[in-house]
């Protein structure tokens, strides 16, 4: 660490001869230039090295950030360009811009074009191919979680039919027991299996619920309240309960606005 040069005997005598005083002074400036010049010839190089190392990549970082933004926007065009053409009918040209997303780095279009592949192959009846599209959105584990649940509740709505009880609701029990917006959806073919198990105590209240959810579709809810009023659910209560849900939703939206007043 550079230190100052020693105080010379004027100072220390307390001499108050101006010349002494500009003599000091230039002492002090040349060692401290002296020192300047030292650390500027062994840290120098390093610091400037340092320095553009930096830029560098900083650059680099903004130069990959904006291919990154290209190719995504490159694979949204393809996509629904691809989709344009399923609307028009060309299904075969559909299938190969679908095959070529479906083999991209990016997991949220890998999982789209995957599940339009699965609905081209059921629109011609080929349901092992639409089921197998499917699968592999479920099991990419960096596709997004919710691209995953949607195809999770597509490949169980198509399998139903040929699963057993015991299964559907193993693979509902996360939308059931949770708050999932997939609940109405879920809830229904759980509760479905309930009734193919056997337990119509246990599909009744589940019917119940799917009807009071405020976010359930008014067909399906309709069905659900008609289940579970066969099933000895007092259905009256619903109305009273969707009401008091939407009280309790309206009042928790107001309290972060009376808290900032």
């Amino acid at each position: 660490m550079a230190t100052t040069p020693p105080i010379t005997p004027a100072r220390k005598t307390g001499s108050s001869d101006p010349r002494d005083d500009a003599f000091i002074r230039e002492v002090d400036e040349a060692y401290r230039e002296d020192e300047l010049k030292k650390f500027a010839t062994t840290w120098g190089r390093w610091i400037l090295l340092a320095v553009v190392l930096g830029l560098a990549a900083l650059g680099g970082y903004y130069w990959w950030k904006a291919e990154q933004q290209k190719r995504v926007e490159a694979l949204s065009e393809q996509f629904t360009g691809a989709l344009t053409k399923m609307e028009t009918g060309g299904s075969t040209e559909a299938l190969a811009e679908l095959g070529k997303i479906g083999q991209s780095d990016n997991a949220s279009y890998r999982a789209l074009a995957a599940m339009a592949k699965s609905g081209l192959a059921l629109q011609g009846g080929e349901l092992d191919k639409a089921s197998a599209d499917l699968k592999r959105v479920v099991d990419d584990t960096s596709a997004p979680q919710p691209l995953r649940d949607v195809a999770e509740i597509k490949l169980l709505r198509l399998q139903f039919d040929t699963l057993k009880p015991e299964e559907i609701l193993k693979r509902t029990e996360r939308f059931v027991a949770g708050d999932s917006p997939w609940f109405p959806v879920a809830g229904e073919m759980a509760a479905l299996a309930h009734l193919k198990a056997g337990a119509p105590d246990k599909a009744g209240p589940l019917f119940y619920r799917i009807a009071a959810d405020e976010r359930t579709p008014q067909s399906t809810r309709a069905r659900a309240e008609q289940m579970a009023a066969a099933l000895g659910q007092d259905v009256t209560k619903i109305s009273a309960e969707r009401e008091k849900a939407a009280k309790a939703k309206a009042a928790a939206g107001t309290e972060p606005a009376e808290a900032a007043k």
